[in-house]
Parts: C-alpha cells; sequence; structure tokens
C-alpha cells in the first residue's frame, strides 16, 4: 500500500512542476549604456517588471555588466528602471509592452533596455491643481485650475519667452506619438502659451516662485461664490478666455502671451480634469516666431484620418520640466520620453475631488526649500489640498 501512495506522491510533485514551468518564464533585462558614457553602476540599479493585467510587481538588482534577471508569470508586462546618482545625473528607461507568452518557448527571453540620460532641472513644477471641485450646489466645477513654477537652484532664473503648454493626446487613449515615432519631438496640444520679455525683465530668484491660473479671478466670492474652490485673483499671470479679451484675468494679474493656437474651435484655456501632461519649454537659437510659423515644425498625429489638423512639435531637448498626470493607475498612457518624466502620478480621490499634486520638499539650506526631482512624478509629487486655498 505505501508503494502506491509514494507513486501517486512523485506524481503529484511532478504535476505541480509541471504547472509551475508551464505559467512562467525565464527574462534577461540587458541595460544599455547612453551612447556617451563609457561605465555606470549597472550594480546599483533595479530593473522592475510590471503585469499589466494583473499589476503584480517584480524587481531584480543588475549585475555589473548590467543584467537583470527574471523568472515570471506569463503575461504583458512594462519594464522600467530608474537611477539618480549623487551628482543628480538620471539614468532610466522603459519598454510600455513586452509580451511574455507560452508560445515563445522555454528559451529565456532576451530583452534590451537603452538607458537615457538627464539632469534635475532648475526651473519646476511645483504643483499642478487640475481635478476641479465640487462647486455650488454641488455642480463639478474646473475653472479654478493652476499651476504654480518654483526656482529650484541657487541662480537667478529668467522667465522671459519660456513657453507652457500640454502634451498631446488628453488622456484616455494610447498615444500614437509614443507608439509610432521616436518622441524627438514632443507635440503641444493646440495652444502654446510664451511669458512676455526680452530677456532680464522676469526674474525668478533661488526659492521663489510663480503662479499661473486658468481663470485668474477669485472662484470663492463676488459672482463665482464657490466655497470649496480658491481665490486665484492675486496670482502672478493668466492664461486668458481668447473669445472673451481676457476678461478673465483680475486686475494687477499679468497675462501670458498666446503664442500660437492650432485648433481654431478652442476659444478657453483648461486642463482636463482627468489628468494633463504639463511641459515648460524655451527656444535654443532661433525665435519663437520663426520656429512656430515655419510648417516644418508642425506634423499631423500619426495615423489620424483628420490631415488638416496639426500640432506644434518641440524638440524635447528644449523641455525644461514636464509632468505627467492621469486618470488612475489603470489608465496610465505614457505621453513623453521617459527622460523627461518616468512614471505618471494621479489623484486616487478622482475628478472634482478638490485636491492638487505638489511636489515633495527634499531639503532645506539657507531658508530655502529644495524640491525632489527625479524626473519621476509618481515618486515626486503628493496629494494635497491647494496651496492656494483658503
Amino acid at each position: 500500500m505505501k508503494y502506491y501512495v509514494l507513486f501517486f506522491f512523485v506524481l503529484f510533485l511532478c504535476a505541480c512542476t509541471g504547472d509551475e514551468n508551464s505559467s512562467s518564464c525565464s527574462v534577461s533585462v540587458q541595460l544599455l549604456s547612453p551612447t556617451d558614457e563609457v561605465t555606470l553602476p549597472f550594480e546599483e540599479m533595479e530593473v522592475v517588471l510590471t503585469n499589466k493585467d494583473q499589476g503584480t510587481v517584480y524587481t531584480s538588482s543588475c549585475a555589473s555588466d548590467g543584467v537583470a534577471l527574471f523568472n515570471v508569470e506569463y503575461g504583458y508586462y512594462t519594464v522600467a528602471v530608474h537611477y539618480q546618482s549623487v551628482s543628480g545625473i538620471i539614468f532610466s528607461g522603459r519598454l510600455e509592452s513586452l509580451s511574455l507568452l507560452p508560445e515563445q518557448g522555454e528559451e529565456v527571453m532576451k530583452v534590451q533596455l537603452q538607458l537615457a540620460r538627464s539632469k534635475i532641472n532648475a526651473l519646476v513644477i511645483k504643483e499642478i491643481y487640475y481635478v476641479g471641485c465640487k462647486g455650488e450646489l454641488g455642480a463639478d466645477y474646473q475653472a479654478d485650475q493652476y499651476v504654480t513654477l518654483y526656482n529650484n537652484s541657487d541662480e537667478t532664473v529668467y522667465l522671459d519667452g519660456l513657453c507652457l503648454a500640454l502634451v498631446d493626446p488628453m488622456p484616455g487613449i494610447v498615444s500614437p506619438w509614443v507608439k509610432y515615432t521616436d518622441m524627438k519631438r514632443i507635440p503641444v496640444a493646440d495652444m502654446t502659451w510664451q511669458f512676455p520679455g526680452s530677456g532680464k525683465e522676469y526674474p525668478l530668484l533661488p526659492g521663489a516662485e510663480t503662479t499661473i491660473a486658468t481663470n485668474a479671478v477669485d472662484h470663492t466670492g463676488g459672482e463665482y461664490q464657490h466655497a470649496n474652490s480658491v481665490d486665484l485673483s492675486k496670482v502672478d499671470w493668466g492664461f486668458w478666455h481668447v473669445s472673451l479679451s481676457k476678461q478673465n484675468i483680475a486686475p494687477g494679474v499679468k497675462p501670458l502671451n498666446l503664442l500660437l493656437n492650432l485648433n481654431s474651435t478652442a476659444w478657453m484655456y483648461s486642463f482636463p480634469v482627468v489628468g494633463p501632461t504639463f511641459m515648460i519649454f524655451g527656444f535654443e537659437g532661433i525665435s519663437a516666431e520663426e520656429y512656430v510659423n515655419n510648417p516644418l515644425n508642425r506634423e499631423n498625429r500619426p495615423g489620424a484620418s483628420n490631415k488638416t489638423k496639426f500640432y506644434l512639435m518641440i524638440p524635447k531637448e528644449w523641455v525644461i520640466d514636464c509632468v505627467e498626470c492621469v486618470e488612475n493607475e489603470a489608465n496610465a498612457n505614457k505621453r513623453v520620453p521617459d527622460e523627461l518624466n518616468h512614471g505618471p502620478v494621479y489623484i486616487p480621490e478622482g475628478d472634482y475631488s478638490g485636491k492638487s499634486l505638489i511636489r515633495k520638499s527634499a531639503a532645506s539650506t539657507n531658508g530655502r526649500f529644495i524640491y525632489q526631482d527625479t524626473n519621476n512624478a509618481a515618486e515626486d509629487f503628493i496629494v494635497s489640498e491647494p496651496s492656494l486655498k483658503k
């Protein structure tokens, strides 16, 4: 009798082993250095595989040759690495879609992941309030959005000529730019806004900040009376409603210049409450007017049937800072290359929750805050009450 028991026990072990082998696979991820880097501290880097359906996260440290080994369940994955050196240089890489399926065989799946090099910015997006709130009588209200920029360095930054814009596409769809192009140029969604000035008219001192509102008025009083909102009548700058001739900017608030509008139906500027990708950039070696008026710097969305709709394309090297905001973890489609932003961030409380995204404070020196800037919005920002809320 004991032989029969032993026999069935062995069969059971074999079955379990077979199930394990049939439901998992081995993966080798090889990190590739940027072309201008000779050696990197690969052994200090970690590679992360995330199952896009199950949400399961696998982490593996690299060997000195830049190889990380995994044994994971079959499925569809993202592959990512993000490393910041003590000198502030950032190395990061990301693959949005890696298929690990049984029909690929039992051999080790070999993947190469190209690293990109970037650096900490002097001018950063400190806060972005975009989800709106519950307005008067509980109605959804989103006219009270704003963004705050901060000088995170110990030198004066000049705002003159710098531009603000949203990145195409809006949330909810996979970016055709990410899917079909090399993303050497970043597409602007409709309107490009620019700070005025000829060079040194608008300085931002070390540790100073400036706020730009989509509607620079007091949303809590006057004709608005939205008690859950914010007073934006005292901010520094305002976007403006094109068809209203700047009427939604309170006295004393300076209007930005509308440099370009490639959507004839877009009259009011607002951030999508489900998550904007917001960027700051400047023109290098060419005037803004000359660049935006050159048709070679405009493109159709890849694969779009509408060939009359164009987007201004900005070289990614001109981008000073960028934050990707998404609706939730399930809708986290990236819209910019990894070196501009590694991981998107979202507000769990959702639309019209009245919450804001504020950058984490990393240190304080001589009374000046230094904010965390790893080019990874998912790690750099926290969810909070808007800083301008009464």
